[in-house]
């Protein structure tokens, strides 16, 4: 039985450090403009910098007539007016970069891209559904998936699924599955009624798409 100890030992360190991702990537503001606002855990609101890093568990938040551009290690996301966004997680592993983002309220634009020989593996939830890519740009509000290159892997909140191709969106509520995917018709209309800095709150959000869902009513409670 001592003769087996130190294999068991070893087999069991190998597979822990397996697991272990290589190191955190940071995001960095690459701009911004109008009211922009960070909130790092544990610490309170302040005004968001160009060149700054934002860490795991980081909240962004967007006013009226604003927008801010992060770089996600070779990706970028630009957040949109009146969003607020949290960094769950961007890691680089020894064969992939993955990034976890959760969309609160607003509205988001991807443009996703591997670095060489890395899988990018990108998810990014809302309270209502998931998109996930490897490698391609699509905009996304939580309810509405636009894909603008490659193809996004559209979830709601109970696992069904769609694969959205180049130039189609899909929708759903949470419960219902996405819809068939049909050809894009993209525009910036969104209104978000809200406060989105400082304390917890109710927000209500509604906003006008150029589909078969004419209207979206949201309401969160922040905690």
């Amino acid at each position: 039985m001592r003769t087996y100890k130190p294999l068991i030992f070893l087999n069991i360190l190998l597979l822990f450090t397996a697991a272990i991702p290589l190191f955190a990537v940071d995001a960095v503001v690459q701009s911004t403009k109008g009211k922009v606002e960070i909130k790092e855990p544990g610490d309170q609101w302040q005004p968001a910098a160009s060149g700054q890093n934002l860490s795991r568990g980081t909240y962004i938040s967007t006013g009226f007539n604003s927008r801010a551009i992060l770089e996600l290690g070779n990706s970028t996301l630009e957040v949109k007016a009146l969003t607020r966004m949290q960094l769950e997680q961007i890691v680089e592993n020894s064969d992939s970069v993955d990034t976890d983002l959760f969309l609160e309220v607003g509205k988001v634009e991807a443009n996703v891209r591997s670095s060489k020989g890395l899988r990018n593996n990108f998810k990014l939830r809302s309270p209502v559904s998931t998109a996930a890519v490897r490698g391609t740009g699509f905009v996304f509000d939580g309810f509405t998936l636009w894909v603008t290159e490659g193809t996004v892997v559209f979830r709601n909140r109970v696992g069904q699924s769609r694969w959205v191709s180049e130039g189609k969106e899909s929708s759903t509520d949470g419960y219902s599955a996405p819809s068939n995917a049909q050809k894009t018709l993209l525009n910036d209309q969104f209104e978000v009624v809200s406060s989105l800095s400082g304390g917890g709150g109710s927000v209500k959000s509604s906003r006008s798409l150029l589909s078969n869902y004419s209207l979206a009513i949201l309401n969160i409670n922040w905690e």
